[in-house]
């Protein structure tokens, strides 16, 4: 592929830009510490698989346990290393923006996190009122952006709610093996992602 016709490259947020891996050690341990919890052990594996299911490893884990989820802490979260270097590099030759299942106030913590300043769209659930994989979230950022599929790439660590509905729609595609979903399973996807990389910094290697 030509990489001169990419304009945008659109990212996902948590376990793509932001490490979540201190939030989810700490909802482990909160469901650890609930009645009838099975061992780490057993809680452990069980999100492995369910994340080769392409589901949601905690959430479904602790649903089939009859454990109670705790708050997400948001607090805890931090950029992945080298991320405002990346994204220094990237926007001297493209465009940028997040197309992101978040809470309210995504904007403020890109500020917080220092790389608001980066992004020209930012496109959260929340605020949009629509949520990957919905394919509305993904065509309302490329119509905000002037931008056909084709020269975009959507960036993300999930196979369902990134990849196959971003190249559903006919963009190009990173799979961003981080985190709970680097299990993801391909051969449940219809649309298999055009790159796939171990962390963020990869994709200078596509780009």
């Amino acid at each position: 592929m030509n990489n001169k016709m990419i304009k945008w490259l659109f990212f996902d947020l948590g376990s793509t830009l932001i490490d979540e891996s201190d939030c989810l050690e700490y909802r482990i341990q909160e469901l650890l510490k609930q009645p009838h919890a099975p061992s780490r052990e057993t809680l452990e594996r069980r999100m492995t698989e369910l994340a080769s299911q392409n589901r949601l490893p905690h959430k479904d884990a602790a649903a089939e346990f009859g454990l109670e989820i705790s708050k997400w802490p948001k607090h805890l979260e931090k950029l992945y290393e080298g991320v405002p270097e990346l994204l220094e590099k990237l926007v001297d030759r493209y465009r940028l923006g997040i197309i992101a299942n978040q809470s309210m106030g995504t904007e403020q913590r890109l500020v917080n996190y220092g790389i608001r300043q980066y992004f020209d769209i930012i496109m959260s659930s929340a605020e949009a009122g629509i949520s990957k994989p919905d394919l509305k979230i993904f065509t309302a950022a490329l119509e905000k952006a002037e931008c056909i599929p084709e020269n975009a790439y959507m960036i993300g660590d999930r196979l369902d709610n990134d990849i196959e509905p971003a190249a559903q729609i006919g963009m190009h595609t990173i799979w961003v093996k981080q985190a709970s979903f680097s299990y993801g399973n391909l051969d449940l996807i219809q649309h298999k992602p055009d790159h796939t990389v171990d962390s963020i910094t990869e994709i200078l290697e596509y780009l």
